[in-house]
């Protein structure tokens, strides 16, 4: 899709004679998809502000009588977003999902990986 659009830019940049009302009617009507994607981008970064915000309460709350309820929102904080950033992954082209992950897929890693940290702290407590 990514490729797409970026094609169809490049061809409206610089058309050819008898093919750019063409290209130019199909960039307008993409843009809409990009549109969309963008949204699951922006919805999928604030459901990783979340979980990360949630995992910063559970460890302020560590020691006390908090502390698993907190553990347990932050839990399905980075499970909502680990799902719907592997739906999003799932629904691309091989190119575009390359494209997403290296938009917004180290900091979706390094949020599962804190958890995953946050959890293993607690097994050594």
């Amino acid at each position: 899709m990514l490729r797409q659009f970026l094609s169809l830019h490049t061809r409206a940049l610089f058309p050819s004679t008898h093919r750019a009302s063409t290209a130019v009617r199909l960039l307008h009507a993409s843009r809409p998809l990009a549109a969309d994607l963008d949204k699951e981008i922006e919805a999928i970064t604030d459901l990783a502000t979340t979980a990360k915000d949630e995992m910063d309460f559970a460890e302020e709350s560590r020691n006390s009588v908090y502390y698993n309820d907190d553990k347990m929102t932050a839990h399905d904080a980075v499970e909502e977003m680990t799902n719907a950033y592997n739906a999003l992954l799932a629904r691309l082209s091989a190119a575009d999902k390359t494209a997403i992950e290296t938009r917004i897929g180290m900091r979706i890693k390094e949020i599962q990986s804190a958890y995953e940290i946050m959890t293993l702290n607690d097994l050594e407590d």
